[in-house]
Parts: C-alpha cells; sequence; structure tokens
C-alpha cells in the first residue's frame, strides 16, 4: 500500500486493515471552554474505528509551561502503543475543523496521511461515519526513534531555513531571528460549509516561494508543527 501524504475523506486507504484513524481535534477555547474535542468524538460521529489522540496529554510537559511541545521518544511510543500503533501501521489522521490541529499529529508520524477538510467534509460529501461508543482495540508495544532536526537554541548550519508557519500576527510579536514567515492559515482554503482546507498544490506551492522565495523554499525547516509536512511544500515539488 503507498502512503499519500494528503487524502480526500472518501480515498479507500481509510478502511484498509492496516490503517489506524487517529482523530487529533484540538481547539482554542475560552475559559470556561464551550466545547471539548474528547466528548465530541466519544459522541461522534467520527470515521468509523477512530481513535482519539489528544495533543494535550501526548505532548511533553515543560518546565516553563510551554503548551504542545513535541513529546520525547519514550513518550511518544507509550503513547502510540496504547492506541495500538506499531511499525506496521498506515496512520490516517483528521480534526473537526477541516484543517487546524491534525498537522501537528501527522509532522510526529513517518508513515502517516491527513485527510484534507477532515470530519465536516466527510459530513459535506456523506461519508458514512459512526456515533456512539468508539470501537475497542488493543494495545501494542512500539519502539520510536525520534531525530530532532533543530531547536530554539541550537546554531543553524548548512544555510539551512528557519520557517515559523503561526498568522503574523503571532510572528510580528515576537519571533527566532533569521526565521521567515510562512502565515499557515493564508495556505488553507474556506469552504461554504465552513470547514477549512488546503490550497491546491500548484497554488500552494506558488503562494511558498512567493512568501519566502525560491533560494529559501529549497532549503526549509519547519520550526512550527503546524505545517502540515514539508513533503506538500517543497524541496522536491518546487
Amino acid at each position: 500500500m503507498t502512503t499519500p501524504l494528503i487524502i480526500s475523506p472518501t480515498d479507500p486507504i481509510i478502511s484498509h486493515p492496516d490503517t489506524v484513524i487517529l482523530d487529533a481535534s484540538w481547539l482554542y477555547e475560552p475559559d470556561p471552554p464551550t466545547r471539548d474535542a474528547y466528548k465530541e468524538f466519544l459522541h461522534g460521529p467520527r470515521f468509523p474505528g477512530a481513535r482519539f489522540w489528544s495533543l494535550d496529554d501526548v505532548s511533553e510537559p515543560h518546565p516553563d509551561g510551554y503548551a504542545l511541545m513535541l513529546p520525547s521518544p519514550e513518550r511518544f511510543a507509550r503513547f502510540a502503543g496504547e492506541h495500538g500503533i506499531n511499525q506496521n501501521s498506515h496512520v490516517v489522521v483528521y480534526d473537526s475543523e477541516g484543517i487546524f490541529s491534525a498537522p501537528r499529529t501527522v509532522w510526529t508520524f513517518k508513515k502517516v496521511t491527513l485527510i484534507d477538510g477532515g470530519l465536516p467534509r466527510a459530513k459535506a460529501e456523506g461519508v458514512k461515519l459512526e456515533t456512539g461508543a468508539p470501537q475497542e482495540y488493543k494495545c501494542l508495544p512500539l519502539q520510536h526513534e525520534l531525530l530532532l532536526i533543530a531547536s530554539r537554541t541550537a546554531p543553524l548550519e548548512n544555510g539551512t531555513v528557519l520557517i515559523d508557519a503561526r498568522p503574523a500576527a503571532s510572528y510580528e510579536s515576537g519571533h527566532i531571528p533569521t526565521s521567515l514567515l510562512f502565515d499557515f492559515p493564508e495556505a488553507l482554503l474556506k469552504d461554504p460549509a465552513g470547514y477549512t482546507y488546503l490550497r491546491e498544490p500548484e497554488k500552494l506551492k506558488k503562494y511558498f516561494v512567493e512568501r519566502i522565495g525560491v533560494e529559501a523554499a529549497n532549503k526549509v525547516f519547519s520550526g512550527e508543527s503546524t505545517v502540515v509536512n514539508i513533503k506538500i511544500t517543497g524541496p522536491n515539488p518546487l
């Protein structure tokens, strides 16, 4: 089975026996919150057989209180195993907003695919979904080796380009020196049904080059995990 990076909600890969579907929904909510991503998952609708991947729980706690940090290899392996994921699994990820939090999870797996438009697109296109209690699954041991490309304090060598994929307002309020802005929300479109999805590949590549330039686009490191995956925009597709 091939492993495309992006698929539609109707792709047959979703029902393949080696596929593990993760609902990686995470919401920006006021205090007190008005929505709960996990409760929405439990109630449904959701993709049949989906398992909830909590970004809050998987993320590594940080002594300075930073949220949604990349998990350690040990923490990641434990959570993956608890979700029935092993080295042979093909992980397919979606979220409840279309394209929002799912890319953070996509970035942490190797054999992985993103459902463009996520759950709301599936609803709009009449995909068969499930409600009620989620299906049970078997926990599996997993050994995972994670490579950290760079950190906030590590020097960038060999002409590496650091991309900040937060919204422009966040970038302007403070960013890592030498980082270039790639305003991720601008890479998305909004369907009349209300969900977000990725621009067409050619337009997405064109936008990427316009924002950071061809030279930078050919050597890209993303410092913000909201970027879907560097495979979408470069260097090879350019």
